[in-house]
Parts: structure tokens; sequence; C-alpha cells
């Protein structure tokens, strides 16, 4: 099959010089450390195996993390590289090596097409659930971005830790207009241990987090529920999907969307999914045949096929649920993601929500043309 994605997302070391409480990936794990770095992809591998075949794969942009990236000795080699083959450099970091000279050696090596992307999940003193150990030190960062000119963008990881939180936190990002994404709690890395007793259910997506991220067009990226008018979507679109997954822009969940590895040449289909799904390694096959070939691209990226609550839903398309919440609660990538709080009878159910969704969706897509994910297109649609 053909596929066309937006972001490749590259945890491509899990070395970290933090003991991060929420990291995505296991790198407070010594021994799993100390083991990915003996098979960690080299230069070479990451050119031959992943980027030069994510060319014909439609990516726009590049993610680079970890672990901290910027502790690969080759990480200015592959920022090069990354802007030289076309893409937009994106860098995932805890924030302790972002000096402002190591800033402005970035932003010349990606030749100005870098955006810095920061974990911070409050920024209030009352939890000490930050991605980042110096909450005080991110928010330094986002400083330094903006007066260096560098984009920012910040990953909000939502929890029952951050329910009071989040509508302070969003609002401090939107004074400084400054986008942002939420990422769910998952079981994976150091979140494991934390997964049963903080994992957001849905009444504290319904009362807390969704009104929040509705009133917000700066963190349009990646959130369920979405309850976009499908007829909408494809009007502004042009119809424009990956398999039947909504590109042009990308809404609801990012799964069908996101290309994602780890440092050992590992390809899934979610950052939060990377310990637990595999379509298989690119050292087996090169990136785009082996996303070709993969059973699991072919399901998530298909979806009718989805189950229960989410096969029957109007927005079963423009939205898709949390394929990351439905795995981790149900096992089952395809099921329904039991953390949504709509409930509908079948697909001619209309969520009251809709109406705000669709206006606040137009504004969205200056957003999203900005970030390069959105051209409105030919013909006048």
């Amino acid at each position: 099959m053909t596929y066309q994605f937006s972001v490749l997302y590259f945890e491509a070391t899990r070395r970290c010089n933090l003991r991060c409480p929420l990291c995505m990936a296991a790198s407070n794990d010594v021994a799993r450390v100390r083991d990915s770095q003996r098979q960690e992809l080299s230069y070479e591998e990451v050119r031959d195996l992943v980027l030069v075949p994510a060319q014909s794969l439609g990516i726009k942009a590049v993610a680079w993390s970890g672990g901290e990236f910027l502790l690969r000795k080759d990480a200015f080699d592959l920022f090069r590289l990354t802007v030289d083959l076309g893409f937009k450099c994106n860098v995932c970091s805890n924030c302790e090596l972002l000096t402002r000279e190591r800033l402005e050696a970035m932003k010349d090596a990606t030749r100005g097409r870098l955006t810095i992307a920061v974990g911070l999940n409050s920024i209030t003193d009352d939890n000490d659930w930050s991605r980042n150990a110096e909450p005080d030190r991110t928010l330094e960062v986002l400083d330094l971005c903006r007066e260096l000119k560098i984009d920012r963008h910040v990953i909000i990881t939502l929890g029952k830790y951050n329910v009071d939180s989040f509508e302070r936190t969003v609002a401090f990002l939107e004074k400084r207009r400054i986008s942002y994404n939420r990422a769910p709690l998952a079981a994976r890395g150091s979140g494991l241990a934390h997964f049963a007793e903080h994992a957001f259910d849905r009444e504290d997506l319904r009362d807390a987090f969704h009104p929040v991220l509705r009133r917000s067009v700066n963190g349009y990226v990646s959130y369920t529920p979405f309850f976009l008018s499908p007829e909408l979507h494809e009007q502004v679109s042009g119809g424009q999907r990956n398999g039947t997954v909504p590109q042009n822009p990308p809404v609801g969940c990012w799964v069908g969307n996101w290309l994602t590895l780890n440092a050992e040449g590992e390809v899934s289909v979610c950052p939060v999914l990377l310990d637990e799904i595999s379509a298989g390694n690119v050292r087996d096959k090169p990136l785009d045949k082996l996303v070709a070939e993969s059973k699991i691209f072919a399901d998530l990226t298909d979806r009718s096929r989805l189950k229960g609550r989410c096969g029957r839903c109007r927005y079963q398309y423009t939205c898709g649920g949390c394929r990351a919440m439905a795995y981790y609660h149900t096992g089952d990538y395809l099921e329904e993601d039991p953390t949504c709080f709509f409930e509908p009878l079948d697909p001619t159910t209309v969520c009251e929500l809709e109406e705000e969704t669709n206006r606040m969706f137009k504004k969205y897509l200056l957003v999203a043309r900005y970030a390069g994910f959105y051209q409105r297109p030919t013909g006048g649609r």
C-alpha cells in the first residue's frame, strides 16, 4: 500500500542527563540505556534506512527525541541532514543542554527550520510532575527561543496530577502564543509505575481538560474526542486522507499521521506506543517498504475497522479515539477509547459540541497553515 504521513518522530537515543519523572522513554532504566547504546542506529543507518526512504512518505517534519537527543555526538550532523533532505527539524529536549550558544548553533545548523519542543505539565508549583526536573529552566528556554526567533512548542502530559492546574498552564501558553499538544500519561517508561494511580479518566477529560482544549486553537494538535463535522473537514481539506485518516490538516488522533521510531530502529504508530507495538525494524527493511507491508499500519489507517463506540460514531474518521488509550486500557489498539465521554447511539448522533468545534477549527486553519500542515486545496474548495 502507498501512504503519506506528516511527522516522523524519532527517539534516536535513550541516553538522558536527568531522571525525568514522566519521561516517555525508559531513560531512567540504566541497564536498558546501556544496552540501547550498543544497538542504536548509526548516522549512516539513520540516513539510508530512515530519512532517505521517508522522502517518499510525505513527511514534512522530523522530531528528534530521546532520552536527550543532544547527547548523541552526531546530533548536529543529523540536524544538517534533516534540512538538506527537505524536512523541518523539531527537537524535543529536557532543556538542560539548551544554552543560548547551543540554541544559536542549532538554528544555524537547521537554517532556521527549527522548533524546540519541551515538556511542561504545569506552570504552578503544586506538583512535581513536570517531565523537566527544573520547570524554571524550561520557562527560561522558552524565553530564549522567543528572543532568538526560534519556534516553540510545549508538550503537556495529562493525568490526575494536573487536572486543577491545566487551565492556568494553557492560559500562560496562550498569552505568549506558544503552541502545545496534550499527550496522555501512558504505561510506558517511567509512567508505568504511575499509570494506575494517575491516568486521567473520562470524567477528568469531560470536566477539566476537554473544555480548555476546545477553546484554544493553539492546542488543536492531536487531541480526542474531536467533534469536527466530517463534512466540514472534507470541504476544507479537499478530501485529503491517509487511507481514511484525515489530512490537510490532520485532526483528532494522530495515529495514521505519525511515523515513530526508537533508537534501535523499531517502527510504531505513536510515540507512546513505541515499547508496545512494533511494525518491524528498519534494519530488516527500509522504512518505506516496512510501512507499506505492515498489517498494523493497514489496520490503523483504516478507521472503518474501529470497534465499540468509536466504530459507530459520527466522528469515527475526524476523531478516531485515542489509539494509545484504547491499547493501554483494553490491550486492543482498535477498541473504543474508554476515556471518551461521548455516547453515540449510531453514526447519526450529533454531539452538542460540534458547532463549537467547527467554529474553532476554522480559526485553527491559520495555525495549521503557519505550521505547514494545511494548504488550501486548488479549485476553490
